[in-house]
Formats: structure tokens, C-alpha cells, sequence
């Protein structure tokens, strides 16, 4: 088997995925991917180890958690992870923003089995239950139709095509790496007075073997603002595998030329209980990492070039029934059922309008009982946009809306 086929058969067996990891029975990386405004590669590794170390998955097992703390992201980012065969993992995670509570690692179903004390558990403890249920069985489905691709599986499961599939993926790395500035360069994003983090990017080359090291030595402990070290891991692989156009071939071999430096109880190696900060810290880290490569292999550089943060608006709009998610970043526009919230008639549009990298979007408050939060510190720094509701500028937090209040985004 060549490595493009094999390549393909990744792809054919993982396409319904946005944002997804396969796994051999040793725990190695075979393909990962994504497609998400978050990153979670190496949560999901994370996720798995504990899968397999307490749990011991089988065939026919179907697990789900989402705890902060113990290898999740976020309350409403949901992490599944399903045994293929004997020697295949499949983990991937999707959004369900209505859950705001912990789930640790729990078996939903027991080599096939439903687990009718979990369901109910889950399905019955709040007012989503129903939409919920649908979610669960749907992932529940979506996996079902990778598990009955077994001849597939068995395909990908084989230990010689592995092979060839890491020493491709470990030569398609030392070719973009060596068409790409060595050296290394640093900086430090000061975001609070007593929380520095400092990058420092090396690309190097000793005794004939390539690797990428991002060290976090000097950034400072964890005060209110954290993340867990997987977290900060899982967008700076993405960063990378981007710069260095690898999306394509991230495995193991790829994870296992990267190494990643941070410092215990830090700003970036301490769990978050609710994950609030994950996103915000992703940001920043990324754009670290990705100042330090465009620095170390621009023609212009200039020593004295300093780090600046482009700063970003993410906000929640939400009601017993429905939950609407926008990003703000640059002068693209993420949102997730804005839509519904009007056709709902919970909201009034009045105004929606994107000309030349402006936006400027608003709209009345129909009904009591939606909440606002707004996610980031997005008045902390410079931003492209700003936030106001009834005219008052809006910083990091929650605020309950009432019949008749308004809301406006807008480009600065």
C-alpha cells in the first residue's frame, strides 16, 4: 500500500468528522484534524489516556466527558471517544453549548449496551432532554456507520501501512522544515500586570535530527487567568502544522518532533474548572507562536519588533430553549443560531451589514429571559470591535436582557 492510499483511506473513513483524532491500540497519533474554531488535538490524546487507563475500552464501547479537569475542554464542548476494532481509537468532540455542568469519563454505552442509568442520568436532570437525547443518538449513529466500515478498519489497523504512513509523514516534515528559516525567536504577551507569557520558538537541527521546540520557562504563575497544559498544546500544533503546511500528514511522527516546554502551575499548565479562559488563552498563545515563525523567517526582521495582540469579541445569547454563539475576529464573522433567535422572534433585527472589513450588526430584545455573556476581555486591549447594550459599553461577564433592550456590535 503507498502512502497516498493509505492517506485517502483516512480521509474516507473519517469525512463526516469536523474535528476528530484516530489512534492505534498503542496510543500513537494515525491522523487528526481540526476544522473548529477551538483546537483540541492533544486534549483529545489526553482524553483518551484516561479513557484507557481507568476504563479500559472495548469494541462496542462508546464513551463521553467534557470535565475540565479531567481531560475535557469546556461544559459545552463534548468529547467522545469510541473503540473501532481492537487496534483503532476514534475520538472527536462536537459542541453542545446547552450543557453547563461536569461530565467525567462515562461509558453512555457497554460493548453495545445502552447504559440506561447514564441516560437518564443525563437526559433527565435538565430542560434540554429531549434535544439532548437527539444529540447523544445521533453521535451514537454517526459512530455506528464507522464501525460497520470494518473492512476498511482493518485496513488502516495494519502495522506495516502504519509504518510506511509515519516514516511518509516523518519525511514530508523534514522537507517543509528545511525550506524554512533555523533559528529561534521570542516574545511576550503582557496581558495583566502580574500574568507574562513568554514564547520562545526554536527550530533547530543537532546531529542530523529536526525539531521544533516552543518554551513557555518565563511565563509567569497562574492567577485568575489559566488554562490546561493540553489546551495551550493542542493550538500551538495547529499553528505549526499550518505555518508549516503538514495539516495533511499530522500523526505521531509529526507530534513526536515538537517539543513543548511548560512550566508547572503556570499561566498555561493549570486547569481551568469550567475551561472559561481555554478559547481566550488559545488566542493568544497561538498568535505567540505565530509572530515567533513569521519573525524568524521574514526578510525585514528587525530585533526590536514587538508583539501585538489581535484582540477578538466572543459572546453567548441564550434562553431556556435555544443558544446562539458569535466570534468576532478580525473581519471575519463566525456565528452559530443567531438565525433561530430571530425566527424565533426572541430577537429584532434592525441592522446586519458587512462592507470592506466593517460590520455593524443590531438588534431589540423581544422577551425576558435571554442571557448575554460575553466570554472575553475583549475591552482589555486593542479590538476590532466593541459591544454595547442600551448604549453602554459591555466588558467580560453576564447580563441578563429584558423586553425592550439593545444591542449593538460594531467595528471600531
Amino acid at each position: 500500500m503507498t502512502y497516498l492510499k493509505y492517506q485517502f483511506l483516512l480521509k474516507t473513513l473519517l469525512k463526516t468528522y469536523r474535528s476528530c483524532s484516530l489512534l492505534n491500540q498503542d496510543g500513537q497519533l494515525l491522523y487528526s484534524k481540526d476544522q473548529g474554531s477551538s483546537c483540541l488535538t492533544t486534549t483529545r490524546l489526553v482524553a483518551f489516556q484516561i479513557i484507557k487507563k481507568y476504563l479500559n475500552p472495548k469494541v462496542g464501547d462508546f464513551f463521553i466527558l467534557n470535565d475540565p479537569d479531567n481531560g475535557g475542554y469546556q461544559y459545552g464542548k463534548i468529547i467522545f471517544i469510541a473503540a473501532l476494532n481492537h487496534d483503532l481509537y476514534l475520538i472527536w468532540d462536537e459542541d453542545y453549548p446547552q450543557i453547563n455542568f461536569k461530565i467525567p469519563p462515562t461509558p453512555l454505552y457497554d460493548q453495545g449496551k445502552k447504559n440506561e442509568f447514564v441516560w437518564q442520568a443525563l437526559v433527565g436532570a435538565g430542560p434540554h432532554g429531549t434535544e439532548l437525547e437527539n444529540f447523544l443518538t445521533y453521535q451514537k449513529y454517526n459512530c455506528e456507520r464507522i464501525l460497520n466500515q470494518k473492512e476498511l478498519s482493518q485496513l488502516i489497523a495494519d502495522t506495516k501501512s502504519q509504518q510506511l504512513w509515519f516514516k511518509c509523514c516523518s519525511e514530508v516534515f523534514t522537507l517543509h522544515f528545511d525550506n524554512k528559516t533555523h533559528g529561534s525567536f521570542e516574545s511576550v504577551y503582557r496581558g495583566y500586570p502580574d500574568q507574562q507569557i513568554k514564547l520562545r520558538f526554536a527550530a533547530e537541527e543537532k546531529q542530523n535530527i529536526r525539531s521544533i521546540t516552543l518554551d513557555f520557562t518565563q511565563t509567569q504563575a497562574a492567577g485568575k487567568w489559566h488554562a490546561a497544559s493540553h489546551v495551550v498544546e493542542s493550538a500551538l500544533i495547529k499553528k505549526i502544522i499550518d505555518f508549516y503546511q503538514l495539516s495533511e500528514f499530522l500523526s505521531q511522527s509529526i507530534l513526536d518532533k515538537v517539543r513543548i516546554v511548560l512550566p508547572p502551575r503556570s499561566v498555561v499548565s493549570k486547569a481551568h474548572s469550567s475551561g472559561d479562559n481555554n478559547f481566550e488563552l488559545q488566542q493568544v498563545c497561538s498568535q505567540l507562536c505565530e509572530f515567533n515563525m513569521q519573525q524568524l523567517n521574514s526578510q525585514q526582521r528587525k530585533a526590536t519588533s514587538n508583539f501585538e495582540y489581535q484582540n477578538y469579541l466572543d459572546l453567548r445569547i441564550s434562553s431556556d430553549q435555544l443558544m446562539s454563539a458569535s466570534c468576532f475576529t478580525g473581519n471575519n464573522v463566525h456565528q452559530q443560531g443567531f438565525e433561530e433567535l430571530v425566527n424565533k422572534q426572541q430577537i429584532s433585527l434592525q441592522r446586519m451589514k458587512k462592507i470592506e472589513g466593517s460590520v455593524a450588526i443590531s438588534f431589540s430584545v423581544n422577551t425576558s429571559g435571554l442571557t448575554l455573556k460575553v466570554c472575553n476581555h475583549h475591552t482589555h486591549q486593542r479590538a476590532h470591535y466593541q459591544l454595547k447594550l442600551n448604549n453602554q459599553l459591555l466588558e467580560r461577564g453576564q447580563y441578563e436582557l429584558k423586553h425592550g433592550d439593545h444591542v449593538e456590535i460594531a467595528t471600531r
